[in-house]
């Protein structure tokens, strides 16, 4: 079982992470997995960790998906980028499971820095007829292929977001719909190919109880604190993080 025979501290970290995750997904509606992997890339394999974050990823999503009314309009803007990203997962995942784990995380470092140079710098980069059916195909069949590699859910996921111009509640409920369709055909894959088991369900329905119960607070913390601001220190966190993991990766 991945989480048995860890050192105290080392398990303790890594509820921590998992919570923190939880309460970033909670305020933003997106950052768990992105946060997780970035926190745990020294103590855990980067492809047990993706692993172990699939079933929290399924069940917060489900609940930020069934959070607002827009379901009808979001499927109807978004349906083939959602089906091409979501069945062009598997070939992404099949590459995941050769690899070594030390060259995922470079791929996952480049882009947690590349999305936080963007946000940071507020450049906004939207895809051009991004309702046309064969961009979306396109568009949505490398963010399939990037996500099967790397569970990082940025980009260009994030560049249909900014073509969208959902106001924050469509949004939330856009990334719910998303994360749940992706995490759970990660789910079918892994499964298959063996790096998801009874042994990992039983760990990774552990690292579920920190995760709601951050998700749940940040949820509330939403309300108090600047969204502006939380996001410019969360893009901040992830620069440096991306930094930390590719010195880790060279190590």
């Amino acid at each position: 079982m991945i989480l048995s025979n860890l050192p105290t501290l080392t398990f303790f970290y890594i509820l921590l992470a998992y919570f923190i995750g939880g309460i970033t997904q909670g305020i933003l509606g997106v950052g768990l997995i992105t946060v997780v992997i970035s926190l745990l890339s020294f103590v855990v394999d980067v492809k047990e960790t993706i692993a172990l974050v699939i079933i929290p990823t399924i069940i917060t999503g489900f609940f930020q998906m069934i959070n607002g009314s827009n379901l009808k309009v979001i499927i109807k803007d978004t349906k083939y980028f959602l089906v091409f990203s979501t069945l062009i997962i598997v070939p992404g995942v099949f590459l995941l499971n050769v690899l070594e784990s030390d060259l995922i995380l470079i791929f996952i470092a480049i882009l947690l820095f590349m999305n936080s140079s963007l946000s940071l710098s507020n450049r906004v980069v939207a895809i051009p007829n991004h309702q046309n059916s064969i961009i979306q195909l396109l568009t949505g069949s490398l963010n399939g292929f990037i996500i099967g590699l790397t569970s990082i859910y940025t980009m260009p996921f994030v560049f249909l977001l900014q073509s969208l111009k959902y106001n924050k509640e469509k949004t939330v409920q856009f990334m719910g719909l998303a994360f749940l369709l992706y995490s759970s055909m990660q789910f079918i894959s892994f499964s298959y190919i063996k790096l998801i088991s009874i042994s990992t369900i039983v760990p990774s329905l552990i690292v579920t109880l920190p995760v709601i119960i951050g998700f749940l607070l940040g949820k509330k913390i939403r309300s108090f604190i600047s969204e502006k601001l939380f996001k410019k220190l969360f893009y901040l966190m992830l620069l440096l993080m991306s930094g930390i993991i590719l010195i880790n990766a060279f190590l």
